[in-house]
């Protein structure tokens, strides 16, 4: 497109092509700089000034900006000595300029990338041919703004003006909306729905971190710490981070699924399960949720974020409250949380799939896998440069599996390996391991009364440690699809 481009015209306002004044150089060609201009505009036009007629506040005339002028303000080059500028003038203009420079984010819509924002490259570039720390560092695109999926209309009743929807869904629903409503280059979607769930979400969060820090803490307590504590404790040392990090590359969307949706789940995760287990939940985890949440949703939610840390009683306002200094992620401890959370939703559907409705019902877990699956295991480790690859592995598969002395397991084997190919797509190496790093019935056995509440089972649920072998009633069907990390439920 660029050759084709007219970068010059013959009417309108516009700098004159220096070697035929006739012409003007195009305006996106010749203002794609304005961004430096910003930072001295308020030496030469101030507020209230648009149309200059009220001249410079510092008393600077258009014949006063010279070439060297500007050398001096943008390029550092020597001080221009016989400017009518005062000396402290020029050098706070060139401060000025200095301290907004290089430009570190330019956001505008992604229609202007193959103009405007490309020129604003190029003319950078011409200007600070010799020093390219001083382009642009970074630019942010974005689409139009749709409502409920369709393009913004009067005749369709779906136009919305921002304070409209300040006025019915109040200024912080309005930004989690469009928070949520995307980042990318695609046309963002604002979801009427989405605002209409976040004002009672909002409510109800309002309402709990209220009662919580009221009466409601008379009931927790302070003992030490059990499996789902430590659990909930560490999804919030991952979600604050994972948000922090969302937040910094401008993942808005992300950001809020971190700092919201998935950090109030894991909230209510741990509630249901002390509620059910019939164990308060700690006081300090309590305490830390909701000054974690007041932090992280503060960029979202600004004035429901500083409600929260009015209850809690945090100093000073949220808004200046640093970042929250958490440990690190225990992946391990990630791994367990997968797999019990994990597992128990593969449980519900299958309890909700059968045909007659079990009301009880054996966890069997495995610590290592038979021998035949470990061959298949390292044939698959030695080959995992191939495994993205579908044709080629799935052909080097049937040669392995034939050239093996046992034909009768062939089939086994390669449902064995094509299952863990889809896994370790989906979670890496992690999926090749042929033992599991933690005690698996422990995991569950700790969470015995919540599992049997969430699969609706009369009877208490059973953990079965099956890696010494099969035990009565179970059959080999269901012990061929247990392995490490993968239980199974027997009802």
């Amino acid at each position: 497109w660029l050759k084709e481009w007219a970068c010059t015209r013959q009417f309108g306002l516009g700098t004159k092509l220096p070697w035929e004044e006739e012409w003007v150089i195009e305006s996106l060609s010749d203002s794609t700089i304005y961004m430096a201009y910003y930072a001295i505009a308020k030496y030469l036009q101030g507020p209230d000034n648009l149309d200059g007629a009220k001249g410079s506040p510092y008393g600077i005339k258009p014949e006063d900006l010279t070439n060297d002028v500007f050398n001096y303000i943008y390029r550092g080059l020597d001080f221009p000595s016989s400017s009518a500028i005062p000396k402290e003038t020029l050098e706070a203009m060139r401060a000025e300029f200095k301290t907004w420079y290089p430009m570190a984010l330019r956001v505008s819509a992604k229609d202007l990338i193959p103009n405007h924002l490309t020129m604003a490259l190029y003319n950078h570039a011409a200007i600070w041919d010799d020093d390219p720390s001083m382009w642009p560092q970074g630019y942010y695109t974005n689409g139009h703004v749709q409502v409920d999926a369709e393009k913004m209309s009067k005749s369709k009743g779906n136009f919305l003006m921002m304070d409209e929807c300040v006025d019915l869904y109040s200024c912080d629903v309005t930004r989690l909306a469009c928070a949520d409503a995307g980042d990318s280059l695609e046309d963002a979607n604002f979801s009427r729905e989405v605002a209409d769930t976040a004002v009672m979400s909002i409510y109800n969060e309002c309402k709990w971190v209220e009662e919580m820090c009221g009466d409601g803490a008379k009931a927790l307590r302070t003992d030490e710490p059990n499996f789902m504590d430590s659990v909930f404790d560490n999804s919030m040392n991952k979600l604050a981070a994972e948000a922090d990090a969302a937040f910094g590359d401008m993942r808005f969307r992300d950001g809020l699924k971190a700092a919201w949706f998935e950090f109030t789940s894991a909230r209510n995760v741990y509630k249901d399960w002390c509620f059910v287990s019939k164990i308060p939940m700690r006081a300090d985890l309590v305490e830390k949720y909701i000054k974690t949440l007041a932090v992280i949703m503060t960029p979202i939610t600004p004035h429901f974020c500083e409600s929260l840390w009015s209850m809690t009683k945090g100093e000073g306002l949220v808004v200046k409250a640093p970042w929250p200094t958490l440990p690190a992620e225990d992946k391990l401890l990630s791994r367990q949380q997968k797999c019990l959370l994990s597992n128990l939703r593969l449980f519900r559907q299958q309890v909700g799939k059968a045909k007659k409705t079990p009301t009880s019902g054996k966890i069997l877990v495995v610590d290592v896998y038979p021998e035949w699956k470990n061959v298949a295991l390292d044939w698959m480790v030695e080959n995992k440069a191939k495994i993205g690859d579908s044709k080629a592995f799935m052909g080097d598969l049937k040669k392995w599996a034939g050239s093996l002395p046992d034909k009768s397991n062939t089939k086994n084997l390669m449902q064995f390996v094509s299952f863990v190919r889809k896994e370790y797509l989906d979670v890496g190496d992690v999926a090749l391991e042929k033992t599991c790093p933690f005690d698996q019935a422990s995991c569950f056995n700790s969470s015995i009364a919540y599992i049997t509440q969430q699969l609706g089972f009369d009877t208490q649920v059973e953990v079965i440690n099956v890696t010494a072998g099969k035990p009565d009633g179970v059959s080999d069907k269901v012990m061929s699809n247990c392995g490490p990390g993968k239980p199974v439920l027997a009802v």
